[in-house]
């Protein structure tokens, strides 16, 4: 483990978001929220010779610690796609995760989640009803891969969670990454609103946790 990397934030190549958005389509909606706003999925993975690996099918679960809204819950989602999986830039944002992390995938396999938000002149959409938070793991890693007709959505970044000001807020877009110390930083996602109020809006990231 790196336990001396903090925060980057880097450009993907172009190429990604176009090649990885259609696996957002037919996602699941994610049954612990009552809003009906978020659709996810979710799977586990390790580095077994030059490539990184599904485990079987993966639960998911936060401490109350660190999650006041659905902690100590065992959650399952639908897996993360077998053709998801094997695509190259997958693999890639997997492998740019690690090298910046050295996580031990043997010991502590990488989460992704996959995760579609979306919103209307009705409803907002909410991508971090926690609130300010922390998600229990040594590193965590955003990458955007949609925004159409978002407003909001901002990525924050605090040094503690009853900061009044963010160490660092960005409109994280397509084909951006960032990854971050989630022992040293707090983080929140602001809540997504329609750019144009008579179409519904959609954010599409793959969140990685180790």
């Amino acid at each position: 483990m790196n336990g001396s990397f903090l925060i980057e934030a880097f450009q993907a190549p172009s190429s990604y978001a176009q090649n990885l958005g259609n696996f957002f389509n037919d996602l699941g909606v994610d049954p612990y929220l009552e809003s009906n706003c978020r659709f996810r999925a979710f799977s586990q993975y390790q580095k077994t010779n030059d490539k990184f690996e599904k485990l079987g099918t993966s639960t998911f679960m936060q401490s109350s610690d660190v999650n006041r809204l659905i902690g100590n819950v065992e959650r399952k989602f639908e897996d993360i796609s077998p053709l998801l999986d094997q695509h190259p830039d997958f693999q890639n944002l997997l492998k740019a995760f690690l090298e910046r992390t050295n996580v031990d995938t043997s010991k502590q396999p990488i989460g992704v989640h996959q995760i579609r938000v979306v919103c209307s002149q009705d409803k907002s959409g909410s991508p971090a009803p926690e609130g300010i938070h922390q998600d229990g793991f040594d590193f965590v890693g955003i990458f955007c891969v949609k925004r159409d007709n978002i407003a909001g959505a901002f990525t924050q970044i605090f040094s503690s969670p009853v900061d009044q000001h963010p160490h660092m807020s960005t409109t994280l877009e397509e084909n951006q990454f960032i990854i971050f110390n989630d022992r040293r930083y707090f983080h929140y996602v602001t809540e997504t609103l329609p750019a144009l109020q008579d179409k519904s809006g959609l954010r599409d990231v793959f969140v990685f946790t180790a």
